[in-house]
């Protein structure tokens, strides 16, 4: 009988046990360092599909740069990271394809070399800004390099972040292209460099923030499709966004810019497809006077 009890209990703990492992899920370190929006409607997402999935319990991976992070999550050592979308991506993991960030993501501004200014005056199209030659930089791995050299626009790049703002400090190229929603604090983190914002343009293309689950876990993956579905439909995602970046936006009077229009060839279809609607209501809530020119 003794040994019947300690085999029920070690069934029990074996199955609490399992269970456990089950629900953990590991995210990459960027995303659980997130203090923001990332960070904020993953939460929201897992905790609304607790009743339709259970329990669970977030657990942070080592400290990895992305594209370890992607290595890591196709080979199943992470579950849960995100990043920008491309083609490339989504077949290496599994992407939940409704923007984090409603698009917000895709309205580049220009950081520049303070009295650069003039550079750029009179630019209001893609074919203007190639005719002035006008550089940009990036670094080499960033999806925003493909794009932006797939448009025709002269690209120089380097190998580390940090030395793309002293080279701009330096006049090495003209345009550091940065999210809206980056662009203030990379500004204020360089003060001693002579950086600025430049004050006319906004450069768009589609650029999806996803996140991405390891291929392995498919019902995290569909999990999370929920959530995120349901924080839309509910309007919380809307509330969130204007939370974290309407300010900004109004700050920095996006609808008075000249808005030039790039295509983005690194998308897959189904991308493409997913971000029609969400796109077209994001530009007509908040960009709906915008003159936007290809």
């Amino acid at each position: 009988m003794k040994n019947i009890i300690i085999l029920f209990l070690l069934l029990a703990l074996k199955a609490n046990f399992s269970l456990a492992k089950n629900n953990e899920i590991v995210l990459w370190n960027k995303t659980a360092a997130d203090s923001g929006i990332i960070w904020d409607t993953l939460y929201r997402a897992l905790e609304i599909t607790k009743d339709d999935y259970g329990e669970y319990q977030l657990i942070t991976s080592t400290a990895m740069e992305q594209d370890r992070a992607l290595r890591e999550l196709a080979n199943s050592r992470i579950d849960l990271a995100h990043f920008i979308a491309t083609e490339k991506r989504e077949q290496q993991a599994t992407a939940v394809r409704i923007p984090i960030l409603q698009g917000l993501y895709g309205y580049r501004l220009c950081l520049i070399k303070e009295g650069n200014q003039e550079k750029f005056t009179g630019i209001s199209s893609k074919q203007q800004w190639i005719e002035k030659n006008i550089t940009i930089s990036q670094h080499h791995n960033w999806p925003d390099t493909k794009i932006l050299e797939s448009n025709g626009i002269t690209v120089k790049t380097t190998f580390k972040r940090d030395l793309l703002f002293q080279q701009l400090s330096m006049n090495r190229f003209d345009c550091f292209a940065r999210g809206i929603n980056e662009i203030n604090s990379e500004l204020s983190n360089h003060p001693s460099l002579g950086l600025a914002i430049e004050k006319n343009i906004v450069i768009h293309y589609p650029f999806p923030l996803f996140f991405f689950v390891n291929p392995k876990k498919p019902l995290l993956a569909e999990r999370l499709q929920l959530g995120l579905t349901r924080l839309n439909r509910s309007g919380v995602t809307e509330l969130l966004f204007e939370f974290y970046f309407l300010e900004l936006i109004n700050e920095l009077d996006l609808k008075d810019r000249k808005f030039i229009e790039l295509q983005n060839p690194t998308l897959s279809q189904q991308t493409i497809n997913a971000l029609k609607a969400p796109s077209t209501r994001f530009k007509t809530k908040y960009f709906p006077d915008s003159k936007n020119k290809n």
